[in-house]
């Protein structure tokens, strides 16, 4: 192979591994720690900063989402009310 064609494969793979990830990581183990009445901080030290905040009238929910073309899509979304937690997620066993 010519050293041009494996620049560009080289490329494509990097720009395929990049794209087919998405959102901001985080583990299962590292949600079922979240507790109803943690504050923002904590939430924030267990889970890192959320992918994206909703407002709502029942508070902002804050949602962390990742995807890649390997372990498929995870979601959790937890909802805050006056800086603290209203209700931890409940996440099965089999996650």
């Amino acid at each position: 192979m010519s050293p041009h064609k494996a620049r560009v494969a080289a490329a494509i793979i990097i720009t395929t591994v990049l794209v087919a990830c998405a959102g901001t990581p985080f583990e299962w183990n590292s949600a079922r720690q979240l507790r109803a009445g943690m504050t923002e901080a904590e939430v924030t030290e267990i889970m890192g900063p959320p992918y994206l905040v909703k407002s709502d009238p029942a508070g902002l929910t804050w949602v962390w989402s990742y995807a890649n073309s390997f372990s498929g899509v995870r979601t959790l979304s937890v909802t805050l009310k006056d800086g603290k937690v209203v209700k931890a997620p409940e996440i099965p066993r089999s996650f």
